[in-house]
């Protein structure tokens, strides 16, 4: 994984913010436009090309201008502070860029990256659940099955998504670890296929996150070439230290920060609409009840206790990948629980402080109400299950010293 590097400390980063402080207003009103669109319009999408946000997890020899995982959180928290829709967008396309960037084989993560007109770089979409099977054929195998929430589709070049080999899926996970790549679930292969090659199908109507254009796509007996597929679970084959932090540390400081940027957006709307909002008619305003002043305070704690609490975590686990390892199964687990964590308390936040709204912050045209939305949205996420917990709680169990 040599001749691979991320950017120097704090230079891409002040660039990034900088960036998108000039195109605030832009990304505001694509956030209010994606919620009719159910995407994000290509204009912003261009800006964001513009910006090389989608890049920020390839890797350099394909392109790319990887950032040190916790100033990635802070670019996207950022992102998501302007607009929710715009900074998913973001996230998800250097996300999905970074895994087949990171651990696709050399002749394929070349064909797709290979600069296009002009020298841009690709936008990938999709997901990493195993919702189709593959049959290994000479070469490569023949993929079916249909993937959803694929965010950002109608604006991607490529697709990534993720499958079991027919024999694997016919016998069942073996739940050991032991041919599986640490995954728990069996082997499970991932693939990349031109968005040419697939049908791409809108099922995006849904109460959060409106505006990710999380469409599903299909593919029905595609040949997908063995360069364009790789183990889930086994080390990245370039990237440096970015991608030794493995899986699930990669991907963990993408749905969290986002969400503390929401939450941190609600916050001060709610600061700015407090004065002008009584409960009764001629009452006090929410502004001058210590009630609120109460739960400003608590929130604003909330937040920057949970933001704390997972940024140390990826701290923690970049610091082990920079020392030439790979971060070990418990910092995975704290990075893991860091994320549910900061997403929930984010969640909790925006809920609390939406019910001092009244009956005006339903309204359409109010923004507690999408950050409502968008909060308990992001909430589902598949990443974000409860189930982290539980098998951190495992791991604590498994791992104890027996008391002497």
């Amino acid at each position: 994984m040599s001749g691979d590097t991320v950017a120097a400390e704090g230079g891409l980063r002040a660039e990034l913010l900088a960036g998108i402080d000039r195109h605030r207003a832009e990304f505001e009103a694509a956030g209010d436009e994606a919620e009719n669109l159910r995407t994000l319009p290509l204009d912003a999408v261009a800006t964001l090309r513009s910006l090389g946000l989608f890049w920020l997890k390839t890797p350099a020899s394909l392109g790319g201008t990887p950032l040190p995982p916790v100033e990635f959180c802070d670019v996207i928290e950022e992102l998501a502070y302007a607009d929710v829709s715009t900074a998913w967008a973001a996230m998800i396309g250097a996300g999905c860029c970074g895994l087949l960037g990171g651990w696709l084989p050399e002749a394929g993560a070349r064909r797709v990256f290979a600069p296009g007109p002009g020298g841009a770089l690709p936008v990938v979409a999709g997901q990493l659940a195993p919702r189709g099977t593959g049959k290994a054929v000479s070469g490569g195998y023949v993929v079916s099955g249909r993937w959803g929430f694929s965010s950002g589709i109608l604006h991607a070049d490529w697709l990534v998504g993720a499958f079991r080999p027919e024999s694997a899926a016919a016998d069942g996970a073996s739940g050991d670890g032991a041919s599986d790549g640490g995954t728990g679930f069996g082997r499970m292969v991932v693939f990349a296929v031109p968005k040419s090659e697939a049908e791409v199908i809108d099922t995006w109507y849904v109460a959060g996150l409106q505006g990710t254009g999380s469409l599903d796509f299909r593919v029905d007996g595609v040949f997908v070439p063995e360069e364009m597929t790789y183990d889930l679970g086994t080390p990245a084959v370039r990237g440096g230290d970015l991608f030794r932090l493995g899986m699930p540390a990669f991907v963990s400081n993408e749905v969290p920060p986002l969400c503390v940027g929401l939450a941190r957006r609600a916050l001060d709307d709610m600061t700015a609409l407090a004065p002008k909002t009584a409960r009764f008619p001629g009452g006090p305003t929410v502004s001058e009840r210590a009630v609120f002043h109460k739960e400003l305070g608590r929130a604003e704690t909330k937040l920057r206790a949970a933001r704390l609490v997972h940024r140390e975590a990826m701290a923690a686990a970049w610091e082990t990948a920079c020392s030439g390892q790979a971060p070990p199964e418990g910092q995975q687990h704290d990075v893991t629980t860091a994320s549910i964590f900061a997403v929930e308390t984010a969640a909790e936040v925006v809920s609390d402080l939406f019910r001092y709204g009244g009956g005006r912050v339903l309204a359409l045209s109010n923004p507690m109400q999408r950050h409502l939305r968008n909060a308990l949205a992001a909430r589902q996420h598949l990443a974000l299950s409860e189930e982290g917990y539980e098998a951190a709680g495992r791991y604590r169990l498994n791992s104890a010293k027996p008391c002497p």
